[in-house]
């Protein structure tokens, strides 16, 4: 490869697993090494993710600097300066709050950011520092929404014309449908005849995951023989172990812990569950989908574009256990319903949210930038 590609640096919080740093793992994966030169740069050190990037010749800096470090911006800069980036990618705020002036400061040509989640109350630190971050955002070059929900929601604070919807995709080829061994459903906490719900997610208030082991609880005291296993980490672990045994569901829920990848888990699933209260367009709606799983989960961000309700899966209230239940356990009753579901799922996943269309079309999105800026 010669030296005429171009550089991009992305930055981002952390590399622990999540759903921002996985649509990261895919630009890495996906985007075209003949012309561009990725780098990754983590804010916190001790990313789970790192070898991941590093296997695919990826270069990744972890600064271990907290947010009200001063050094922090000195050394974006020189990052910045020393590879030669031509397009500084940005994820969620604090990447923007520490890496946006840093990158005008040694005028990196192009300057972009993707929101990862919708815009809501309390996101940033009060009043001042939501005022500042979206007074940041007028200088970048393009925000990238992960959804139309995402889009709308920051919408009355970004011109549109520097907003663009690029969904979120996953590698439809990875996840693919197959069947499940007897080892994979009993790691997962199944056995024969079970009714196996899989969820995805870190621990965090956000994922409503008490809501999900209140309808687990209300399954399995309706005779349903209900086994959910989540994957995921999370500040709140400790406590939603100790609400499933309050719940009286701890005998059939399996916390599995941050996993390296999910297709094992999804591959012996019945069904796929969600229950957030807020969401951007979680990864693994898609992962499931393109696994040939129905989804049942809240209609919340941009969940309901990728889920037809009655087609894909089903769309519920969020913060409504009850309503979670009864969409699973019709689904439990009606076999037939969920292979077809999942077949839709399948198809849906692989026309719409597919990975390298996700990259492809932020490829676009640098070239058309990096023109207008080759032209000032």
């Amino acid at each position: 490869m010669d030296d005429s590609r171009i550089t991009c640096v992305h930055v981002i919080y952390s590399l622990e697993y999540g759903g921002a740093q996985r649509v990261l793992l895919d630009y890495a994966r996906f985007l075209d090494r003949g012309r561009y030169r990725l780098e990754v740069v983590a804010l916190a050190a001790g990313g789970a993710m790192t070898p991941l990037f590093e296997e695919l010749g990826v270069p990744v800096r972890e600064l271990g600097l907290r947010a009200s470090d001063l050094r922090l911006r000195g050394r974006l800069r020189r990052i910045f300066s020393e590879s030669s980036a031509v397009i500084a990618h940005l994820h969620n705020p604090l990447p923007v709050f520490m890496g946006l002036p840093a990158a005008a400061r040694v005028r990196v040509p192009v300057k972009v950011m993707t929101e990862h989640s919708i815009d809501y109350k309390g996101r940033t630190d009060g009043p001042l520092a939501t005022a500042l971050y979206r007074r940041l955002r007028r200088s970048l070059d393009a925000v990238i929404a992960c959804s139309e929900e995402v889009a709308r929601s920051h919408a009355p604070h970004i011109d549109p014309e520097r907003l663009v919807v690029i969904p979120n995709g996953v590698d439809t080829d990875l996840f693919a449908p197959r069947g499940a061994s007897s080892e994979e459903r009993t790691a997962a906490g199944a056995g024969p005849g079970d009714f196996l719900i899989a969820a995805v997610g870190s621990l965090t208030p956000q994922k409503g995951f008490a809501h999900l082991l209140d309808a687990v609880a209300s399954l399995m005291s309706r005779g349903v023989p209900a086994r959910l296993a989540i994957a995921g980490e999370g500040p709140l672990r400790a406590e939603l172990e100790a609400y499933a045994r309050g719940a009286g569901c701890a005998d059939g829920v399996r916390f599995l812990g941050a996993i390296p990848g999910v297709r094992s888990l999804l591959a012996a699933a019945d069904i796929f569950a969600g229950s957030s209260l807020r969401e951007g367009l979680p990864l693994g709606v898609l992962e499931a989908m393109s696994c040939g799983r129905p989804v049942v989960t809240t209609d919340v961000g941009g969940n309901g574009e990728a889920v037809e309700d009655g087609i894909t899966g089903r769309l519920v209230p969020a913060g409504d256990p009850e309503a979670l239940a009864g969409a699973l356990e019709d689904l439990f009753n009606d076999t037939a319903k969920r292979v077809a579901m999942g077949a839709a799922g399948r198809a849906r996943a692989v026309e719409r949210f597919s990975a390298r269309r996700m990259v492809e079309r932020t490829e676009e999105l640098y070239r058309r930038l990096a023109l207008a800026a080759t032209a000032k």
